[in-house]
């Protein structure tokens, strides 16, 4: 409830003595008030008046009121600009700059297999994807594809309507090459996040196989991802279990336990997190909790933001004048 009530922007007055200056225009007016109900102005009959009224020239008293009330609304306003009101915006630093994050889908071919309810691991993926991205809404976010190789399917970018739409048209037919490099897609990854600015930078690896391909080992691009403080969240998208496919060697599930502990030796150098679904729902629960974890993560550093409202409040003041003026020389004319 503290923080909540800490993000409400409040008002700060660089010059306040100049509201003494109110209370003095109030007994002005009381008096001016006094001296009108006393009768003290000079007055001038004019003949033929209630003729006038009766043509709809006349004007009830709270409308007769109109000019004088917007006078002394201006004079109020001139005051309140003087005082040097300023609007303050506490932010925290993630809400302030935002954080720099580069999806890296796995479009191979075993992506396409369907786990449950028809629904293939790259459609699970892809839908969490586009959940995550239209989430973060102040993140520069980028996407990375790969296969046997990898490429820039999108940079860093704020347009999340657009990435979503890219999500959504990825399919195996992008890249031609075999096999699955995810060093490779790392390495692509980087090279994205390196001339970022943002000090909070994030991959998440989304793939359901094993590197077999590429020119970069996955612990080499893990270590360059440490050196340049970039955190890994790698999820594994094989929902089912290899080992019940493998023959009578057993090979299936020697390689379920290769592609478990290569993922998860990538999170642990890179200080990430490391992640296993069995289904689509809980994938979609997995990249939640990374949304949370990178927002719990930079949610320290508590910056305050100035706005000046002088030239508003000016503004305002002169607009009430020149209603005062309209009003005071048309409608309102008064006949002394």
């Amino acid at each position: 409830m503290q923080e909540w009530l800490s993000q409400i922007p409040r008002i700060e007055l660089q010059e306040p003595r100049w509201f003494l200056l109110l209370p003095l225009m109030g007994i002005a007016f009381l008096f001016l008030r006094w001296r009108e109900k006393r009768g003290r102005y000079p007055v001038m009959q004019f003949p033929g008046l209630e003729k006038l009224r009766d043509a709809g020239f006349g004007a009830s008293r709270s409308v007769i009121m109109i000019p004088r009330w917007l006078r002394w609304g201006a004079l109020v306003l001139f005051v309140v600009a003087l005082s040097g009101p300023h609007i303050m915006v506490r932010q925290t630093e993630a809400e302030a700059k935002g954080i720099d994050v580069v999806l890296a889908l796995d479009v191979s071919e075993s992506m396409m297999q369907k786990d449950f309810a028809g629904e293939s691991r790259l459609d699970a993926a892809k839908k969490v994807a586009r959940s995550f991205v239209l989430r973060r809404t102040n993140d520069r976010i980028g996407l990375v594809v790969f296969r046997g190789r990898g490429y820039t399917q999108c940079p860093l970018t704020l347009d999340h309507e657009v990435l979503a739409m890219l999500i959504d048209r990825l399919s195996p037919d992008l890249i031609q090459d075999d096999g699955t490099a995810i060093g490779t897609a790392i390495l692509i990854s980087l090279n994205r996040l390196k001339a970022s600015e943002s000090p909070h930078k994030v991959i998440i690896l989304i793939t359901d196989g094993e590197n077999n391909t590429g020119e970069v080992w996955p612990s080499t691009a893990a270590e360059l991802a440490l050196h340049n403080g970039i955190h890994i969240y790698a999820v594994n998208a094989a929902f089912t279990v290899a080992g019940e496919h493998a023959g009578p060697t057993g090979q299936g599930e020697s390689h379920k336990a290769l592609d478990d502990e290569t993922l998860k030796a990538i999170s642990r150098t890179t200080g990430g997190g490391y992640y296993r679904v069995e289904d689509p729902a809980a994938m979609q629960k997995t990249v939640a909790a990374i949304d949370r974890l990178e927002k719990k993560r930079f949610s320290g550093h508590i910056q305050e933001h100035r706005s000046s409202m002088f030239f508003q409040l000016v503004f305002a003041a002169v607009v009430l004048l020149l209603l005062d003026v309209l009003l005071t020389n048309t409608r309102l004319l008064r006949i002394p």
